[in-house]
């Protein structure tokens, strides 16, 4: 009998489309199944509806902004693995992302070797934590 493992889903969570596209033709490639959210608010919604694995959020988002939106997911759960997307990354809004309990964070732009990576060790991470 052949076990079958759970694909992670990564929520993918930008305002700008062409950008998710993106990463969902790049993590469907690498066999993970996606979710986008083009909004902070139906980010933390999506997470607070479980099925979640993972997320990757874009800081600079209008309304609700990615730190806004980080602190809002984790407070619905703490464990869930988040990292940021930013086009200007600054040591100080790293550093805040990862007060707030973000793992990771990664510039554009980035390398398609840099995704996979930080994404394979948020997954790592948590299922180890747990």
């Amino acid at each position: 009998m052949e076990i079958e493992f759970k694909k992670p889903v990564i929520l993918v969570v930008d305002d700008e489309s062409d950008v998710c596209e993106m990463f969902v033709t790049i993590l469907y490639e690498e066999g993970y199944v996606t979710d986008i959210a083009n909004n902070g608010k139906d980010a933390v919604k999506r997470v607070k509806d479980g099925g979640v694995d993972f997320v990757l959020l874009d800081i600079m988002m209008p309304e609700m902004g990615g730190i806004e939106t980080l602190q809002q997911i984790k407070a619905v759960r703490h464990d869930i693995p988040v990292v940021m997307i930013t086009a200007s990354a600054t040591l100080k809004t790293a550093q805040e992302a990862m007060r707030f309990g973000a793992c990771d964070y990664i510039t554009k732009p980035f390398s398609l070797e840099c995704v996979k990576e930080v994404i394979k060790q948020g997954l790592e991470e948590q299922y180890t934590n747990t």
